[in-house]
């Protein structure tokens, strides 16, 4: 059966030090029926304007299935009170505790409670689970990660970001400084502006402070302690997506029963993930915690352990992928092979490689999904090219490829940069996946060790996890380079990287073909549950240009929703320059705008951040916002941070 539903916005429950953190709570609206079980969203992203869209489709499907839906604003963003000092913070966590004790004694809720959330959602998820309050039976987690210093918007190989140091912080500059909606806080929402304008901290600073895998990193990653995790998990991940070896990596090593499903989307929901097909998520939330919050039994453990869709062609990005879904017993697959290939064995020429800077610039996005790659030829003429002969016989990998390589590296530093293609016989090829190694790491990201200049070091890292059929008559590559332009920040000088390819190895995990029982039939996602907001606008759009020997990265996304009571709107700008033979001019910049209106009433925030690195990283962040059209607010905040490892 269905139930009509009731969404209360104006819920908040106090914390011990005065903080009111404030909800939406999307109730069965059938109190003979009830108490119902609940699943909770802890997020900083808006529930009443920013995810009003998203939240209702979500939360009205569960709540006309019997389960409520609770969605918390963290405190110090949307309608909670407070000051949100970073991400995944101590304070973050004891928040969700309190929130679940405060659940369990609501007379409408039946005190089992589930967690879920895409992302920073699926981070909470997981941070609770490791906590392990009495009153969470069940999470779901989406696109989030095992590691925070491995697998994030931050760092990557060692090295930060580039382009991600821009994208998700430029937005949470604006977002983390609008106002509470007077609409839903009251009267009192101007003073509460004023103090969240003045004294959340700008996050960027933080980040940049910790260059490697520390007790910051450590705390509410997964992978620092697996075995906290105890209450059933169900992973979903995309292979396009960043986070898609955290999801791996703790479908190997969570030991509580543990569903996982990798589709064939970026950081997307998979019911309008992209690229194509689509899977019906809203149906699997309210089955997982149907089952595991009030007993239904409804078949949903019945799943296999894993399930993957397998690309059976490439382009690995297009608009829809061709592939199966196919079911597997384990991870990593249990009758997994390794196919070794020494490079010595490869077709290659050159082994030296010293620049330029713009190499990686066909496929300028950490997390690929909804963006197409271009033709890699340019970047691969830039780079050292190691092909296999053409395939006898099709070869499936699944998993994370390893690259060993022998290198030297002329300074104290350098950085390795490993992209895998699948070759046409006529010569075309198409990226599956890559990955860099900063050479400070040549093993974990725990403890770095400067190279020695001109000394041999054996640097191994494993390639982003990946699902790829190469057909028969095809080859492999594998290029190598120094740059991975503009998603890593590239070293604070030119180098000259040598790669030995006598004591150098790539390692593919391949898998046998296997029977067709294994075959799933999921069909793909029907149309999303509506919810009572308008499109107006929305602009994603993206280049890459030379010119005077500088490559200029441009980034451009925006959009605009008419929601019932109030219009949102978003814009985004930013860009990464680099000169192609001076690494140390890299520079990265954005511009973020925000604003909420309804007659009578405006409020704009805007953004900026510039990040300059050399020597150091000379980070600037400008924040201005407005109320009516009146600026209320400016402030500027800078600092020098030295380059460690770099």
């Amino acid at each position: 059966m269905t139930y009509p539903i009731r969404i209360d916005r104006k819920v908040w429950v106090p914390m011990e030090d005065g903080t009111r953190v404030a909800l939406t709570l999307y109730l069965p609206d059938a109190p003979g029926d009830g108490p119902f079980p609940a699943v909770v969203e802890s997020l900083p992203y808006r529930k009443d304007d920013d995810c009003f869209a998203r939240d209702y489709r979500t939360y009205t499907y569960l709540a006309e299935h019997g389960i409520a839906g609770v969605r918390i604003d963290i405190r110090g963003t949307g309608a909670s009170t407070g000051i949100i000092s970073d991400e995944y913070i101590e304070q973050e966590q004891a928040d969700n505790l309190a929130i679940m004790q405060w659940l369990e004694t609501q007379v409408w809720c039946t005190g089992n409670l589930g967690m879920w959330g895409i992302s920073w959602g699926g981070f909470s998820a997981l941070q609770a689970a490791m906590l392990r309050p009495p009153q969470l039976k069940a999470i779901v987690a989406m696109h989030a990660t095992h590691d925070r210093f491995a697998c994030d918007v931050h760092y990557t190989g060692g090295s930060a970001h580039a382009g991600e140091q821009l994208d998700w912080p430029g937005s949470m500059v604006t977002t983390n400084a609008l106002p509470p909606d007077p609409e839903i806080f009251g009267e009192r929402w101007v003073a509460e502006w004023m103090h969240r304008l003045e004294y959340t901290p700008q996050w960027p600073f933080e980040w940049l402070r910790h260059q490697h895998r520390d007790a910051y990193w450590l705390h509410g990653s997964p992978s620092a302690d697996y075995g906290s995790i105890e209450c059933p998990t169900l992973l979903i991940g995309g292979w396009l997506d960043g986070y898609v070896d955290g999801m791996v990596a703790m479908a190997e090593h969570l030991t509580c029963p543990t569903r996982t499903i990798i589709g064939p989307w970026g950081h997307d929901r998979p019911a309008t993930g992209v690229p194509a097909p689509t899977l019906d998520h809203f149906d699997l939330l309210a089955r997982w915690f149907g089952h595991h919050l009030r007993g239904d039994d409804n078949g949903v453990m019945e799943m296999p352990p894993v399930t993957v869709f397998v690309r059976t062609k490439p382009p690995y990005d297009a608009d829809e992928v061709p592939g199966v879904w196919r079911s597997e017993a384990s991870w990593p697959p249990h009758d997994g092979t390794n196919l070794e290939l020494g490079l010595d064995e490869l077709t290659h020429d050159s082994t030296t490689w010293s620049g330029p800077q713009w190499v990686g610039s066909h496929a300028p996005f950490w997390d690929r999904g909804g963006f197409h790659t271009t033709d890699p030829a340019e970047d691969d003429r830039a780079s050292l090219t190691f092909d296999t002969k053409p395939l006898d016989t099709s070869v499936e990998i699944l998993g994370a490829p390893i690259v060993s390589a022998n290198v030297t590296t002329d300074k104290a530093f350098g950085l390795l940069v490993a992209r895998l293609l699948a070759v046409e016989p006529e010569g075309r090829a198409h990226l599956i996946c890559r990955a860099s190694r900063n050479l400070a790491f040549p093993g974990d990201l725990s403890e770095p060790v400067a190279p020695q200049p001109c000394q041999p070091i054996l640097v191994t890292f494993p390639l982003r996890a990946t699902s790829a059929l190469i057909p028969a008559g095809w080859s492999l590559r594998l290029s190598l380079s120094g740059a991975d332009f503009p998603v890593v920040w590239p070293p604070k000088e030119r180098f000259t990287l040598t790669v030995d390819p006598w004591r150098s190895q790539l390692v593919l995990p391949i898998v046998a073909p296997r029977p067709d029982s294994r075959l799933l039939d999921l069909p793909a996602a029907p149309e999303a549950p509506p919810a009572p907001v308008e499109d107006i606008r929305s602009d994603s759009e993206w280049t890459i240009t030379t010119d005077g020997g500088v490559s200029l990265y441009r980034m451009i996304r925006g959009g605009t929703e008419r929601q019932p009571d109030l219009t949102y709107t978003t814009d985004q700008w930013w860009t990464v320059s680099v000169r192609d033979d001076d690494p140390a001019t890299t520079q990265a910049h954005t511009v973020s705008m925000a604003s909420l209106e309804r007659p009578g009433w405006a409020v704009t925030t805007e953004g900026t951040i510039r990040i300059v690195g050399g020597d150091d990283f000379e980070v600037t962040i400008e924040l201005a916002a407005k109320h009516n059209g009146k600026e209320v607010f400016r402030r500027s905040w800078h600092d020098s941070i030295p380059r460690q490892w770099a």
